[in-house]
């Protein structure tokens, strides 16, 4: 089998929500639990263990529910004035370092 026991929920979610949330902090959150759902179809299938599964939930509630949520935040400020940062060189002529941006 090929993953899908739940009709394939996990890009139904991911395609339908991320992006569209309106908030850096969820649309993360819609990926993550994404990627959460994908694992668990795919274990419920057969194609991965259960083991698998349980590690990305632990993942996912080390981030989500561990009271981080400071230093996240904090994160998408960093990145986002980086961003900026780069933008404003580039209108400068200034060389970009490209090489750590997730665009």
């Amino acid at each position: 089998m090929s993953g899908g026991s739940y009709n394939y929920i996990c890009y139904t979610i991911e395609n339908e929500l991320y992006g569209r949330m309106y908030d850096t902090e969820l649309n993360d959150l819609i990926k993550d639990f994404s990627k959460l759902v994908h694992d668990l179809e795919w274990w419920v299938s057969g194609d991965t263990s259960e083991a698998t599964y349980r590690e990305s939930v632990d993942k996912f509630k080390k981030k989500w529910f561990n009271g981080n949520r400071k230093e996240r935040l904090k994160g998408y400020i960093d990145k986002e004035l980086e961003k900026t940062k780069k933008e404003l060189y580039k209108m400068l002529g200034e060389k970009v370092d490209y090489n750590d941006e997730d665009e």
